[in-house]
């Protein structure tokens, strides 16, 4: 006859199911144990470390870019001064931005059905050897003080830069659980401000001690190596990849109707919108470290690894308010953009270098949590067939605004001066995020958003 205490210790779906059954059972039934089994089952999915640990082909996604964005950083902060001192102008210096972000804007319609229709490993590892060749322009401009030739180069890496940077958000959902999808969204979003982080102190420490050329080593070297590591992913970055026939005009007006269908990603992409009409005062950066703080070149990179560390916990942070929620995460990323701004009006009024570390890490915070909040949005709404073109165009939309504000920029200096340049666009930025939170609320209330976090029915494993 079987006891009752058999009975549960076979009991379906328990901790003691895990224990081996040559354990004593009076060991088997400390709650301590049963505690530790719980903790060593769920740990996997909070932790970033035993993401990276156990998901191989997420690891090498994750280094590729974590590689490859590093390179970029070393190479603008490399740049950034050295278009200062050729020309003196902040004009110039601001113009970076723009030259980085506009021209890969051009070919949108072309990258977008690209990233949907072709194998997406084999784009991104040729976009990476691609970037090569401008690095190589870039040292020849650096040896023969020719600006126009750094900018033409700037262009080059900005049109190789349009056509990888959305690949590994378009592919990510394939590589990850859907439950780890938030954690590693965060992870990965986060890599372009610690790229900034670690590239703007590692291009200081190169430039120091081997000259400025030698920054564009370490920047083709991150290409190369970050090519290898994409071509070692074995899982498929392109689940829904029917043809390699390219339709654009079919392509995009596909694009559009489902954009315009879907008030989440319509609402995330008017807040990126937002975001990147305002960043154009971030170009002014080295500016204030070298004119108005008066701290030299070592200024101007301490200034960018405050706000690439601003940056970096932003993402983190704002994962932490939303819970799955995507009410929460629209009202968090809307708060986000207006901390930016605070953040920003802040630094146009200090006169001292700490305070202006300290307001750049506030707006950088900013920064961080709402283009991250977006962009994971963004990817738990966009079903995979489609979710190439929505990067791309996310993609676009920043480049596209951040250019056209980074050029705005240059004359406004030059005519109000930097700190009032600086109150305007930060102060633009505060109006805009009140105006998208009352449309957001508006269309709560109208009961078009979904609660909690929406994802289609290619992303399994998510609550709709």
């Amino acid at each position: 006859m079987t006891s009752d205490r058999s009975v549960a210790l076979r009991r379906p779906r328990s901790t003691y199911d895990v224990i081996p059954s040559f354990v004593p059972v009076s060991i088997r039934d400390v709650t301590l144990l049963e505690s530790l089994v719980l903790f060593a089952r769920r740990r996997p999915h909070g932790s970033l470390v035993a993401l990276l640990r156990d998901n191989a082909d997420f690891r090498r996604l994750f280094c590729a870019s974590a590689l490859s964005l590093t390179g970029d950083w070393v190479t603008f902060v490399a740049l950034s001064s050295f278009v200062y001192r050729q020309t003196g102008s902040a004009g110039w210096t601001v113009l970076l931005f723009a030259v980085n972000s506009l021209p890969g804007v051009v070919l949108l319609p072309l990258i977008g059905p690209l990233t949907d229709r072709f194998d997406r490993q084999r784009l991104r590892i040729a976009c990476d050897l691609g970037a090569i060749i401008p690095v190589v322009g870039l040292l020849a401009a650096f040896h023969t003080r020719s600006v126009p030739l750094a900018l033409g180069c700037l262009a080059g890496l900005s049109i190789a830069a349009a056509m990888a940077s959305p690949i590994p958000e378009a592919a990510l959902p394939n590589l990850v659980a859907s439950r780890e999808l938030p954690l590693a969204q965060t992870a990965l979003g986060s890599l372009y401000s610690a790229g900034l982080l670690v590239g703007a102190g590692l291009g200081g420490v190169v430039s120091a001690a081997w000259g400025t050329s030698a920054t564009l080593v370490v920047d083709g070297a991150s290409f190369a190596v970050s090519a290898l590591l994409i071509a070692r992913i074995r899982q498929p970055l392109s689940k829904a990849m029917t043809t390699r026939r390219i339709r654009m005009r079919a392509d995009t007006a596909e694009l559009w109707t489902f954009v315009r269908s879907t008030p989440v990603v319509s609402a995330f992409l008017w807040l990126t919108v937002g975001l990147r009409l305002c960043y154009g005062m971030v170009g002014l950066l080295p500016v204030y470290a070298l004119d108005g703080f008066h701290v030299g070149d070592a200024g101007v990179g301490v200034l960018y690894l405050a706000q690439g560390f601003g940056a970096v916990l932003g993402p983190f942070l704002g994962r932490r308010l939303v819970a799955g929620s995507m009410r929460r995460r629209l009202h968090a990323a809307g708060a986000a953009l207006a901390l930016f701004g605070l953040g920003y009006l802040v630094l146009a009024q200090v006169t001292a270098f700490g305070p202006g570390m300290a307001a750049a890490l506030i707006g950088h915070i900013g920064v961080g949590a709402c283009a991250i909040l977006a962009v994971n949005g963004l990817q738990l709404a966009t079903p995979d067939h489609i979710r190439g073109r929505v990067m791309v165009l996310v993609f676009g939309l920043s480049s596209a605004f951040q250019g056209v504000s980074s050029l705005a920029v240059a004359p406004l200096t030059a005519s109000v001066g930097m700190p009032d340049t600086t109150r305007l666009l930060a102060g633009l930025a505060v109006v805009y995020a009140a105006i998208w939170m009352v449309g957001v609320t508006r269309t709560e209330k109208a009961r078009k958003i979904a609660e909690p976090d929406t994802a289609h029915g290619d992303t399994p494993g998510l609550t709709r």
